[in-house]
């Protein structure tokens, strides 16, 4: 008897938006289920710099070459990263600027196991039947300061110091991105997005507004929500489903 080897792929969507406060839209995001890749930035800096940051990564992530190994890909994918940090370093010296940067957080996936590398308070999250976990540490003082116990996660959430970021490309020469491999199960939705969510959106109510079948749908639902509530800051959102049959 023959046996069935299931067929798996990736359905994906994103969306972003300015924000009720923001004039410029510094976030920027990559979606290409081809590739098994996704990613989403958030620019720091002025806001021509910061723009220009977070869409230098998604365009330079863009180019990857089809994945056949996860080891080497995730190489070649930190390669590019760690290669737009030093190109926006010598940017912001040539400049005269304090800095051009941007966090970035992505997803690769090849066959049923995925890597998230990320740097900077930009977040992963997957939802497994029905429960949601951040996958990602945020690189921010208030999270070190969690780290250390001097915080609560409660408190981190509400202190003034809350977006000063520890590490982001562009940030220093030297760039360390941390990294994450997963075993993917049939069901895995995945949800990358920018700060400007989470300042708006609690986990709980995240959670719950992904329970919704269409991935570009959910992602938009977030991102209007984040909006309606506030909208301080601009917010994007990447929304990745994991499906074989």
């Amino acid at each position: 008897m023959k046996l069935r080897v299931p067929r798996c792929h990736w359905a994906s969507g994103g969306a972003t938006d300015t924000g009720r406060i923001r004039k410029v839209n510094q976030d920027a995001y990559l979606e290409r289920p081809d590739l098994g890749l996704w990613a989403v930035a958030d620019g720091m800096g002025g806001h021509r710099d910061g723009a220009l940051a977070s869409r230098l990564l998604v365009e330079r992530l863009g180019r990857l070459a089809y994945p056949q190994l996860l080891g080497t890909a995730v190489e070649t994918v930190c390669k590019i990263i760690e290669d737009a940090n030093r190109h926006l370093v010598d940017e912001a010296a040539r400049q005269g600027d304090e800095i051009i940067g941007s966090t970035i957080v992505a997803v690769l996936a090849v066959g049923d196991h995925c890597a998230i590398l990320w740097a900077g308070d930009s977040r992963a999250y997957r939802l497994r039947k029905g429960e949601l976990l951040q996958l990602t540490l945020d690189h921010t003082q208030v999270q070190e300061m969690v780290e250390q116990g001097l915080l609560t996660r409660a408190q981190a959430d509400l202190h003034p110091l809350s977006n000063v970021l520890v590490r982001a490309v562009g940030g220093d020469l030297e760039l360390e991105l941390d990294r994450r491999i997963e075993a993917l199960l049939d069901g895995d939705r995945f949800l990358l997005c920018s700060d400007g969510l989470l300042k708006e959106l609690s986990e709980d109510r995240i959670a719950r507004m992904l329970d919704q079948p269409d991935p570009r749908e959910a992602a938009q639902s977030l991102v209007q929500a984040a909006c309606e509530a506030g909208g301080r800051d601009n917010v994007t959102a990447v929304v990745m489903d994991y499906r074989c049959a």
